[in-house]
């Protein structure tokens, strides 16, 4: 037997009860947090425009679109949802792989449960936490090649297991899920995000949407390709780096390894700031420096921020604002920490376009400056470092950035967030539904029909 049908048979057979306590209650804190931070996307740029598309196509009303309103096409929903989901930049992180991990699954598995109906909170959070866990297992089991964005590519399968799960296929309809959701996994990839166009904002939505229908056409009957993982064009061969020598067995064996006793949504990032997750070592830092050197704004003479070479790549150049602000701002270093240093704090506010041109916040970003420190690997170390008018010197190292599992963010913060995204929505959500889904998630395992979460989200 192969990796695939090794990893559908573990699937199939796993249950609610198999997940230590640890798991669900991650699991429910970051199903709260991703349906926020949907809700905070959906006054983001172009984020309406996919709405209205899919509205306009219309179709059989089986699952909602979030915020919005109105029913369509299980496949349909989770492309404007998921879009919604990651417009913000804010969704959870895995700091290993460099992903968003429930952005594509929670999506696909809700759009799933409103299409089967009487879908219970043990079985949205069985689907889930396996959805994701397998999301990172794939992602860790190779390198992938730098060009592919790993939102986008893993999110598809990640979305794929989720949604079958719910739709309760069998473990052949899996294996043909999986291999259906392999012959059309999007060719996700960084330019978009690169060019700064709303494109990238789309990706974990193909991949939720994708995953939804391969577990439908599975359901039908339609057949898929059986070595998805490991055979010659499987998932090993065609995404990883190509620069890189690759041993199959070796990517077998990360992908199976503690499976069903090791569950990687424990090892998720919360995001306290709406921006790209390589600039938060450095907000942090800057946070830090502006409290402990009582610095005001006015006293920088300049700021530098040393970074790995994939930081700078990302989000090291001069901020300059071309045709969507929005994503120039949630990738940039210099406009993130000119807000840090202006405000003491970065809010989603500071990235609503008005506010992004404003006149103090590109003064200060021109003053700060990202230099490549090659001995720097990944988002963590990063060196701040502010020298002021009268001649201080301010330095700092971050090496573990807020909201990781080392530096998690409490209760009381999640619950700040996601009131603050809930007050972000593109049309005004009561606020007593809000405080209602808070308490449906909290007790998620004793909700027999999980459709209500849906419906306080509208």
């Amino acid at each position: 037997m192969g990796a695939t049908s090794d990893l559908v048979r573990y699937v199939a057979k796993a249950d609610y009860s198999d997940f230590p306590q640890e798991v669900v209650e991650t699991t429910k804190a970051f199903i709260l947090d991703t349906l926020g931070v949907a809700v905070a996307g959906s006054s983001a740029e172009g984020c309406k425009d996919v709405v209205d598309q899919m509205l306009y196509w219309g179709g059989k009303p089986e699952s909602t679109i979030w915020v919005f309103g109105g029913k369509v096409p299980s496949f349909h929903a989770p492309l404007a949802n998921a879009m919604m989901a990651h417009a913000r930049d804010f969704d959870d992180t895995h700091e290993g792989i460099g992903a968003h991990c429930h952005v594509s699954v929670l999506p696909a598995a809700l759009a799933a449960a409103e299409q089967r109906g009487g879908v219970s909170g043990r079985e949205l959070i069985t689907a889930v936490a396996l959805g994701v866990d397998l999301f990172v297992r794939l992602g860790q089991s190779i390198n992938l090649f730098y060009s592919w964005h790993s939102t986008g590519i893993l999110g598809s399968y990640g979305a794929a297991f989720a949604a079958g799960k719910i739709l309760g296929l069998s473990e052949k309809q899996l294996q043909n899920a999986i291999g259906i959701a392999h012959t059309q996994t999007p060719g996700c990839n960084r330019q978009a995000r690169k060019d700064g166009s709303l494109a990238k904002r789309m990706n974990p939505g193909f991949a939720a949407m994708g995953g939804v229908l391969s577990a439908n056409l599975a359901l039908r009957g339609l057949t898929g390709a059986k070595a998805a993982l490991e055979g010659e064009h499987g998932f090993f061969n065609l995404y990883k780096d190509h620069g890189e020598e690759f041993d199959a067995d070796q990517a077998t064996r990360r992908l199976f390894d503690g499976l069903g006793e090791r569950y990687e949504v424990t090892n998720l990032s919360f995001k306290p700031y709406g921006a790209c997750r390589s600039t938060h070592a450095a907000i942090d830092g800057a946070l830090e420096l502006s409290r402990l050197g009582q610095i005001r704004p006015d006293d920088i003479e300049s700021v530098t921020v040393y970074a790995s070479a994939v930081t700078m790549e990302k989000v090291g150049t001069p901020f300059e604002i071309r045709t969507n602000p929005q994503v120039d701002a949630q990738f940039s270093i210099p406009y993130t920490v000119a807000v840090a240093l202006l405000r003491g704090k970065v809010l989603l506010s500071d990235f609503e376009i008005d506010n992004i041109k404003s006149q103090d916040v590109n003064q200060l970003a021109k003053k700060v400056q990202c230099i490549l420190k090659p001995e720097l690997k990944g988002r963590v170390p990063t060196i701040l470092e502010i020298r002021t008018k009268d001649g201080r010197t301010l330095s700092n190292t971050v090496n573990v950035i807020k909201g990781h599992p080392s530096k998690p963010l409490t209760r009381e913060e999640r619950l700040e967030k996601f009131l603050s995204c809930w007050d972000s929505a593109a049309n005004l959500l009561p606020r007593d539904n809000a405080d209602r889904l808070i308490q449906a998630v909290d007790r998620l395992e004793e909700v027999e029909e999980v459709s209500q979460l849906v419906e306080m989200l509208t």
